[in-house]
């Protein structure tokens, strides 16, 4: 027997596959904009020195907490992505931190220790070689993205990858959104299955997932910015859509 057919379901989901690749498309052309500008150092170096501050607290805070090490989950970046080979080595140095970055598998992902040299993949993507080593929880996940919605999911790039890899952990971990940009959309755009942060860092303001039960996101901190008599000088580095 034949599954009945809501048409007005299909509409929705139509509607709003539109609205994400809509999105999707104008925080690309604006993170392209960023990358072809000379803002990139500064940017970078604010979001350096935000992510430091606070990847040192959660360390702290496991290491006060837990004799085990603490597995971290980078990325290494694309050219519109925020430079974070800095942090990544300075990480990789420390006594007690295991640091992995993904390695492509078909539509998805595994991750693997990270170690040099690296390899050049699909995408132009970097990636450490091939290992056999199991990690069995991923405390920290550092990812990149496009921008967020008003749920705090993830917009990434639209290969579903991250999204795909989250699916198969038992645990998750503290997910920390990075973007060059401040892209975060008002409406309610992502489905299920996209992936949620608890922490979402720009240059220009850092939110956290419990700013949204207090209802400031939008009103204390983005829509400062996108009121602000400087708004002009910033034309793509702030969107709010």
């Amino acid at each position: 027997m034949l599954g009945y057919f809501n048409p007005y379901s299909f509409i929705q989901r139509k509607i709003l596959q539109n609205l994400k690749e809509s999105y999707r498309k104008n925080c690309k052309a604006s993170l392209e904009k960023i990358k072809a500008s000379n803002q990139t150092r500064i940017l970078d170096y604010k979001l350096q020195k935000q992510l430091k501050i606070l990847l040192d607290s959660l360390i702290s805070l496991h290491q006060k907490t837990s004799k085990t090490p603490l597995n971290i989950l980078f990325y290494y970046p694309l050219t519109s992505e925020f430079n974070c080979k800095k942090l990544l080595n300075a990480y990789r140095k420390q006594k007690k931190i295991q640091i992995f970055t993904p390695f492509m598998c078909g539509i998805s992902f595994k991750i693997v220790k990270y170690r040099l040299p690296l390899q050049k993949k699909v995408f132009g993507i970097y990636e450490s070689y091939n290992s056999s080593f199991k990690v069995n929880k991923i405390h920290i996940a550092i990812i990149p993205t496009l921008g967020i919605d008003k749920n705090f999911k993830r917009i990434g790039f639209g290969k579903g990858m991250y999204d795909r890899f989250f699916e198969t952990l038992k645990q998750k971990p503290i997910n920390i959104f990075i973007c060059r940009a401040t892209h975060y959309n008002h409406q309610i755009i992502t489905q299920p299955h996209d992936i949620q942060a608890n922490f979402f860092i720009t240059p220009f303001v850092s939110l956290k997932l419990e700013d949204k039960k207090y209802d400031n996101l939008d009103y204390n901190k983005l829509r400062f910015i996108s009121l602000s008599r400087w708004r002009w000088k910033l034309p793509y580095f702030t969107q709010t859509f």
